[in-house]
């Protein structure tokens, strides 16, 4: 079934589709802490259905390519481009296999390994939710591959990775360079993170003050 959201935001529109898997707040909030300058070339690895995409075209005035390995997601992407009138690109392609320069890289990549974690039952929510189609340290590699000395890498992951990713990250010459926290509500533990790293950046990072998820709704 399909639906249209309002985002509630700079006008943009938003179409769903429940076959796919839905976006949640981690992403919305991972738009909103990339908060990229205008006009930056951003890649929106994994970009599922283009939650993602959308908000830094449409709120921030980028230019995105939006990678996404299942067609349908792809087509939806593109849909939510021309209904938002948004310089959005899409490649339909393992993230694994695309190459390009750019400015800022985003992702909000799989949080669990294949064979942990309840079972998903449709394919889209296998592959948004399991490391099915790609590991994270597959994603590092390559964000790490689409930026120059200084470029910026954005992501979202769950709070029981955090050591694992900051690993993962400086194998592939990506500093961690600034770390916020999220938890679901207060009195409850954290559950997600979000970190910027720095493209051959120099050791240093800054911890945000740990705050609740916002509500979007």
């Amino acid at each position: 079934m399909r639906r249209v959201e309002d985002l509630q935001t700079h006008g943009l529109k938003f179409v769903q589709d429940t076959d796919l898997f839905l976006y949640g707040t981690d992403g919305v909030e991972l738009a909103n802490f990339a908060a990229p300058r205008a006009g930056s070339r951003v890649c929106d690895l994994g970009a599922g259905t283009g939650i993602i995409s959308v908000l830094l075209a449409g709120k921030f005035g980028c230019s995105v390519t939006a990678v996404e390995i299942q067609r349908k997601c792809c087509e939806l992407i593109e849909e939510n481009a021309r209904i938002n009138r948004l310089d959005i690109t899409v490649a339909n392609m393992p993230m694994q296999e695309f190459s390009g320069k750019f400015d800022v890289v985003v992702c909000n990549p799989p949080y669990s390994k294949v064979g942990s974690g309840a079972p998903r039952g449709t394919t889209a929510e296998r592959i948004a939710c399991f490391e099915e189609k790609v590991t994270f340290r597959e994603v590092a590699e390559s964000a790490s591959g689409l930026l120059s000395t200084g470029g910026k890498f954005y992501l979202v992951h769950h709070i029981t990775r955090l050591a694992e990713v900051i690993a993962a990250l400086k194998v592939y010459r990506l500093e961690p360079k600034k770390l916020q926290i999220l938890r679901p509500a207060d009195g409850k533990p954290p559950h997600i993170f979000m970190l910027e790293s720095l493209r051959d950046g120099r050791e240093g990072i800054t911890v945000l003050p740990e705050r609740n998820v916002r509500s979007y709704s």
